[in-house]
């Protein structure tokens, strides 16, 4: 098994105070995972680590026992006592059981604080240098708002996505059997927390997104309420709220 991955169970027992024994993966799903070193080379250029995103068996998410361990700042709407039964908890639960057990690579490059007139940068803490951002060529060629990971929307999104799907799988620098999406909520929270709380150091707040019952994209603003902390989740429903919600990326199973 990769040195990396015993480091990152390692780490996740810990948190979730799992016994040694605990299986997190499937050990073959572990012992088959396989990137060349171009691949992985060409990744580390984009800021991509490798994770494991723990199998609902070893970790259920809908528990209050998780939501104490990762939310520990989310205050519940009084008035919306039934959310578990609303679309987009449903969304949330069920989009990220499908990553449950897998091993997904997320991006870590550094997410910066607001400034003015959508000018900020990726890459460093105040978002001053654009070149620190790894993607800032694919954004350009993409969003037709901007050169910043800001002022997006659905459709400039998808098209920043696939554009980098496409150029990578045509390159042979894609991973086989994954694709490049928008880091899902839940893993941003899990990863956020254990692994890099240095993304709450600034408060802006990035996308993610999950697909409904209907198979439609709900969209989410995740983020910070304090050091250290990954609590804020909220639903994302008018074009407006896009302008200042940021993104990272990630690769996950096709």
């Amino acid at each position: 098994m990769h040195e990396w991955i015993k480091e990152r169970e390692n780490r996740l027992r810990e948190f979730f105070e799992l016994s040694p024994e605990t299986e997190l993966i499937e050990p073959g799903r572990a012992a088959a995972f396989d990137v060349p070193a171009r691949v992985s080379d060409h990744l580390a250029q984009f800021n991509m680590e490798w994770h494991i995103i723990p199998s609902e068996a070893a970790v259920h998410i809908d528990t209050d026992d998780y939501r104490a361990r990762l939310y520990p700042m989310l205050k519940r709407e009084l008035k919306r006592p039934d959310y578990q039964r609303t679309s987009s908890y449903k969304a949330i639960m069920s989009g990220h059981q499908r990553h449950q057990g897998q091993i997904l690579a997320i991006e870590k490059t550094p997410k910066p604080r607001y400034l003015p007139g959508n000018r900020q940068q990726y890459g460093t803490p105040y978002g001053h240098e654009a070149a620190a951002d790894p993607f800032l060529n694919y954004i350009t060629r993409t969003n037709k708002m901007g050169g910043t990971r800001y002022a997006h929307y659905y459709a400039s999104i998808r098209e920043f996505v696939t554009f980098v799907t496409n150029d990578w799988k045509a390159r042979g620098l894609m991973p086989r059997g994954y694709r490049l999406t928008i880091c899902p909520p839940v893993v941003f929270n899990l990863i956020g927390t254990i692994f890099h709380p240095e993304w709450s150091e600034t408060e802006s707040l990035e996308i993610g997104f999950y697909r409904d019952e209907h198979g439609n994209a709900k969209c989410y603003s995740v983020g910070s309420n304090a050091l250290g902390d990954f609590s804020y989740i909220h639903e994302v429903e008018t074009n407006s709220d896009w302008a200042l919600l940021g993104f990272r990326t990630a690769l996950v199973p096709e």
